[in-house]
């Protein structure tokens, strides 16, 4: 009887370790998840990054690797236009199937949400959030220039 408190105790710190340890994880992965969605480049980079330190590449080899992973990128960017004629009716019917069982009130966070997160949108149109705009804007120019830096901002004198 007087080993029993201990058990449980024990028992209850390793099932609160092992909750907190899954809670976390699910946490990690999906901001990965989120972060990889909205800025691709991040994920190319961080894939050079770890080649680089695990392969210890040269700065020959840095170069293409990073030819290589710009034109998988832009494959990719590809592949996912070419199948959006096919998704963006289903889309656009789930949407609107959504906003019948919508309240008004909903129906306006309901498209500020999915203008911020790009649900039902194939990656989010932005249009009443300017940072989104700018983004979209910046991914347009990637997809068919990478290799050219990006013109001086203007000076604003």
């Amino acid at each position: 009887m007087k080993y029993l408190k201990p058990i449980v105790l024990l028992l209850l710190v390793f099932i609160a370790g092992i909750s907190i340890g899954v809670v976390g994880t699910r946490y990690v992965i999906k901001r990965d998840i989120r972060q990889a969605i909205r800025k691709p480049e991040f994920v190319r980079m961080r894939i050079e990054r770890e080649l680089t330190r695990e392969l210890a590449l040269d700065a020959i080899q840095r170069a293409k690797l990073d030819e290589i992973l710009i034109n998988l990128q832009q494959e990719i960017a590809k592949a996912r236009a070419e199948r959006q004629p096919r998704i963006r009716p289903l889309l656009s019917d789930t949407q609107r199937r959504l906003n019948e069982i919508l309240t008004p009130e909903q129906q306006l966070k309901f498209e500020k949400y999915q203008a911020e997160y790009g649900l039902f949108s194939l990656g989010g149109q932005g249009q009443n959030f300017p940072r989104f705009q700018k983004l979209r804007k910046l991914r347009e120019e990637n997809r068919t220039s990478p290799q050219t830096p990006p013109p001086p901002a203007p000076s604003s004198e």
